[in-house]
């Protein structure tokens, strides 16, 4: 879903870039829902997937350090081909910043609704329960964000 280009292939081991971008640092393009794409040119420096094959979606987030600041791209994505798989990106000036958007990001805001739209006849009982399920995937969805945001910085402090 990311499209990344090397700045270069090949460096011989005595010369260095004509450019002189640091090594690893490559040109990103996000797609993202809503918004044109964000394109930079940065450096990855950290990445975490949730990928669990009982489940029917995932999510993938990165970090990257541009010249600019930092960027942060958060994806779910979705077994079912008929599903919309979401991406989405910001800029932020500092680290700081990068990392409080990514531990307060709403996953809610990934939760489709139209699979819990109830029939235009539906009871008041039907119409609960349509919302029971709505609010137990919500809460799901937040919970499965949450840990995997969990981990990653858990892992940072071991390191």
């Amino acid at each position: 879903m990311t499209d990344r280009q090397p700045t270069d292939h090949v460096l011989p081991l005595h010369d260095t870039p004509a450019d002189s971008r640091p090594v690893g640092e490559m040109t990103y393009c996000i797609p993202r829902v809503g918004s044109r794409p964000l394109e930079f040119t940065g450096v990855e420096l950290g990445m975490a997937m949730s990928f669990n094959p009982e489940l029917p979606w995932w999510y993938e987030f990165n970090i990257f350090r541009t010249d600019a600041g930092f960027v942060v791209s958060i994806k779910r994505f979705h077994v079912a081909e008929d599903e919309t798989d979401y991406c989405r990106a910001w800029q932020f000036p500092d680290l700081d910043a990068a990392m409080a958007a990514l531990e307060s990001y709403d996953a809610a805001q990934d939760v489709s609704v139209s699979r819990h739209m109830p029939p235009t006849d539906a009871t008041a009982a039907e119409l609960a329960a349509t919302a029971f399920q709505l609010r137990a995937e919500i809460a799901e969805t937040r919970a499965h964000f949450a840990s995997l945001v969990g981990e990653f910085l858990h892992d940072l402090e071991q390191a």
